[in-house]
């Protein structure tokens, strides 16, 4: 035997199963778990991520209605810049209303895709019956609204810490007096 014979024999040779882990992806993000058998879930993870991107771009409207909403409030009193009596701003909810809607598209969209994954298996695959012999009754379900309801769960978080964030600025841009 070769001095490279021995190596690979023995384990230290270059083996392409080294830096695998079984299959799976290692660390938290699975697809396998998320997705139907062989589907390629890379495009709808990116016209997710596009289509939240798009929702979050057009919330940032937000500041420009803060940005009038508090400009109201002031007047300019011999070059200075001062709070007019009496004067109320616009209450949070009215100046948020309507942000919330650009994110319809993104929940459409996931909606959309969990009947798309149930589909995927009538056409993509033709594994629909197999699925359903599978001792884990709920797999197929499982597997059609996983990645979809992980979309969404994670879109209503970013949603929810983007108006938390909104509602804080509002709180320090509009004084304590002219709030309604």
């Amino acid at each position: 035997m070769t001095e490279t014979d021995e190596r690979s024999l023995c384990g230290g040779g270059h083996s392409k199963q080294k830096g695998r882990t079984g299959g799976k992806q290692a660390g938290l993000w699975k697809p396998e778990i998320y997705f139907p058998p062989g589907y390629g879930y890379e495009e709808e993870r990116n016209a997710a991520i596009l289509l939240m991107g798009l929702g979050t771009g057009l919330s940032l409207l937000f500041f420009m209605s803060l940005h009038q909403a508090a400009e109201v409030l002031y007047e300019y009193r011999d070059g200075e810049r001062v709070l007019r009596e009496g004067a109320v701003a616009a209450s949070f909810g009215k100046l948020v209303s309507g942000h919330w809607g650009l994110y319809v598209p993104l929940f459409l969209f996931l909606t959309a895709m969990m009947v798309y994954h149930y589909i995927y298996y009538f056409r993509g695959t033709r594994s629909i019956y197999l699925m359903r012999r599978l001792p884990g009754r709920w797999t197929v379900l499982k597997s059609c609204v996983a990645g979809p309801l992980l979309g969404m769960g994670l879109a209503a978080a970013a949603l929810t810490l983007l108006y938390l964030t909104y509602y804080g600025l509002y709180l320090l841009v509009i004084p304590v007096g002219c709030r309604p």
